[in-house]
């Protein structure tokens, strides 16, 4: 019950990032829903992780985008979302067995475009405003925050993890970012609020297969949420006058949503 009533009181905390629009919390709080584009891609024919995606998802007003990270094996962080090279680059194996000298010269399978450094897509981002979703998964995640620190994006970030253990080291850093935990039952989001003393930055991780109610407990507790319609939510909307969009939003009401087709996403959403 404390924790409760340490999340839903203090209002006056979310003031300063109501106002400051380019802060991720913030535009988190205003009544729009956030439309997230997968690996940063326009549609699952787009190149994932690219720079070249990231880009025209910009052009195209996206102004979240989710990206993928993996390590090399001198420790230089890259966008990939497989652990192998061989779906995605023109090269095959581990991304793990090979150095960063040898990766900067693969390309990205149907792109003149190297495989992307973390570090030149927060270049972008920053100089863009974008926000970014960061599934960091096996990538150290102590340096991850690091490097986003330099570039004093933390306030521009939002990570992801998919474990308690993940969420816990998360919640040991002594800087602040948006840190998305996984919400599968209500026990969660206790166990959440009373790991740590600063629940602001917390936002909830919920799947869309969940009970609509457990969508629910967790906006009563004043906890944001991020979930994602791919898969066949995406697929449904793809057929004229389907509503598959609006319905799941009207029984979730989710803060960020990601899509693998967020044009058509922000488009059912606005209409």
């Amino acid at each position: 019950m404390k924790k409760i009533i340490l999340l839903l009181l203090p209002l006056s905390f979310w003031l300063p990032y109501l106002s400051y629009a380019q802060n991720l919390r913030g535009k988190i709080q205003s009544d729009k829903i956030i439309v997230c584009s997968h690996r940063a891609a326009m549609s699952p024919e787009t190149p994932e992780n690219s720079l070249y995606s990231m880009k025209r998802s910009k052009s195209a007003g996206l102004d979240m985008q989710e990206i993928d990270l993996a390590e090399s094996k001198d420790g230089v962080l890259y966008l990939l979302h497989d652990k192998t090279l061989d779906r995605t680059t023109e090269s095959i194996g581990l991304i793990s067995d090979k150095h960063s000298e040898e990766l900067d010269k693969i390309r990205l399978r149907g792109l003149e475009e190297p495989l992307p450094r973390f570090e030149h897509a927060l270049e972008f981002a920053k100089e863009n405003r974008i926000f970014l979703m960061l599934d960091i998964k096996e990538a150290p995640l102590e340096k991850v925050i690091s490097m986003v620190d330099q570039f004093g994006m933390l306030d521009q970030v939002m990570v992801l993890t998919f474990s308690s253990e993940r969420a816990e080291e998360a919640l040991g850093l002594q800087k602040r970012f948006l840190l998305s935990v996984l919400i599968t039952q209500e026990e969660d989001l206790d166990f959440y609020l009373c790991k740590t003393n600063d629940p602001y930055h917390l936002i909830a991780y919920i799947n869309q297969n969940a009970s609509t109610s457990l969508f629910q407990k967790t906006r009563d507790l004043g906890l944001p949420i991020v979930t994602d319609v791919m898969g066949k939510i995406d697929q449904e909307a793809q057929y004229p006058e389907n509503q598959s969009y609006t319905k799941f939003v009207a029984l979730r009401k989710p803060n960020i949503l990601v899509s693998d087709y967020p044009l058509l996403l922000r488009s059912a959403l606005e209409n």
